[in-house]
């Protein structure tokens, strides 16, 4: 029959997204084998990552190495970080950002805010231009297509492409060309892709969510603050129902944080690794239960619909 498998559904967030080192750290520390690895945006980084060397220490030093890089400060990805609208979406960053009428004027002249040499370089240096099938872990990311909505899965070709294109912010980075597809962030149709670690062949799912607190509004001032904030509860809403592909969520408490806090990112991890230990006695239960299904599979329990564990410290 073989052995129980068990997958890691890595959600995005740009900077709330090295949670996820502090919760494989965990991991790791407790002798729990992850054997499939599905990651989108932040999550497809971190997750190839690993994927291609399952060695902790070594993903936590070399995320620092890159955010310690002139690569990292030469591509200003703390432009967005403003006090104001803390912890809420990237639509309502953007906005702001374009009330400055520094995006209008480069939005009129180039496809993306960080030019596309700069975004190569950011790749270059964090993912090794490998094939997917070379991970040591089977590992899997998402996209979306521009031309067609439609979500893409990446589980073949180009390793560095295909987390590129799992990480192309629309607006921010410039969309990545494969096989034809326009792609952008996966994130914008699927923030925790735990169908995509069950394709994988993994028989539990443990999904990481680091999506931003949805929280109160008020204030609209403008037709974009409206926008916006219909925009961030659409988002919200699609990545949360799609959080019962999972059967277990873990959300680290980084939600009320911006996406450009990548100067925390050491309290980050931290907070990672805290949600990880207060999930275990659930992710040990859910990895009980899916290896009683295996060995059991007509028992009465069986017969009855997966139930997702959710963990929310």
């Amino acid at each position: 029959m073989g052995g129980l498998k068990v997958g890691l559904a890595l959600g995005g967030g740009a900077a709330r997204g090295l949670a996820h080192v502090g919760f494989i750290r965990v991991l790791e520390g407790e002798g729990i084998s992850v054997h499939a690895i599905a990651g989108t945006s932040m999550g497809a980084i971190v997750g190839a990552k690993y994927a291609l060397n399952p060695n902790a220490r070594v993903l936590e030093e070399d995320l620092f190495r890159f955010l310690e890089s002139d690569v990292f400060k030469r591509a200003h990805l703390d432009f967005l970080k403003e006090d104001e609208g803390k912890g809420r979406g990237f639509f309502f960053h953007l906005a702001r950002y374009v009330s400055k009428k520094v995006y209008y004027t480069l939005a009129a002249t180039q496809r993306s805010l960080i030019k596309e040499e700069t975004f190569n370089d950011i790749m270059e240096f964090l993912i090794p231009d490998v094939p997917v099938e070379f991970t040591r872990i089977p590992f899997a990311t998402t996209a979306v297509d521009l031309k067609s909505g439609m979500e893409v899965v990446l589980q073949g070709g180009s390793l560095r492409e295909a987390v590129a294109a799992s990480c192309a912010l629309p607006g921010i980075l410039p969309p990545v060309g494969i096989d034809g597809y326009e792609l952008v962030d996966g994130g914008w149709l699927d923030l925790v892709p735990g169908s995509v670690a069950r394709r994988l062949g993994a028989h539990v799912v443990i999904g990481v969510w680091v999506g931003s607190d949805l929280g109160e509004a008020c204030c609209w001032e403008s037709s974009i603050d409206i926008l916006s904030r219909a925009d961030e509860i659409t988002r919200h809403y699609l990545g949360v129902f799609r959080l019962h592909e999972c059967d277990v969520v873990v959300a680290p408490s980084v939600g009320h944080l911006s996406w450009a806090d990548f100067d925390r990112a050491r309290e980050i991890m931290m907070t990672g690794e805290e949600a990880a230990l207060k999930a275990l006695p659930t992710v040990r239960k859910a990895i009980r239960k899916a290896r009683f299904r295996r060995w059991f599979p007509f028992s009465r329990s069986s017969s009855h619909s997966r139930i997702p564990f959710s963990v929310y410290p």
